[in-house]
């Protein structure tokens, strides 16, 4: 009767350590997961610090400054004319190109047109 309360009783014990080992091994499988995805992240970050390290020596540049001064504010260096073109008048270039379309002929008349014209 004794042997079999040890027996229950190391059965139990065992089951329960087992149990205990098998939570600390998924513990540590989600410790490693979560680990990856973080140094994922922080790769990420660091590339996109080094991509705004460089936009910000780009803008403190005064070649940036006086571009942006142009576009934006639409000024100029003294002796400079500024000369602002109506968006009408630029669709209207721009359609007349698109307007003017190439003329497409069949192959047979295009070597008929090479070799007896």
């Amino acid at each position: 009767m004794i042997k079999k309360i040890i027996f229950v009783l190391g059965v139990i014990l065992v089951i329960v350590m087992v149990y205990g080992f098998g939570k600390q091994i998924f513990s540590s499988l989600e410790a490693g997961k979560r680990l990856d995805n973080e140094a994922e992240k922080l790769t990420l970050l660091q590339r996109r610090n080094e991509e705004l390290k460089k936009k910000l020596v780009e803008v403190g540049s005064l070649q940036f400054i006086e571009q942006q001064a142009r576009d934006k504010l639409s000024l100029a260096r003294p002796g400079e004319t500024i000369m602002v073109i109506p968006q009408s008048e630029i669709d209207k270039v721009l359609g007349a190109q698109k307007e003017v379309q190439k003329i497409v002929e069949p192959y047979w008349q295009g070597w008929l047109r090479l070799f007896w014209r």
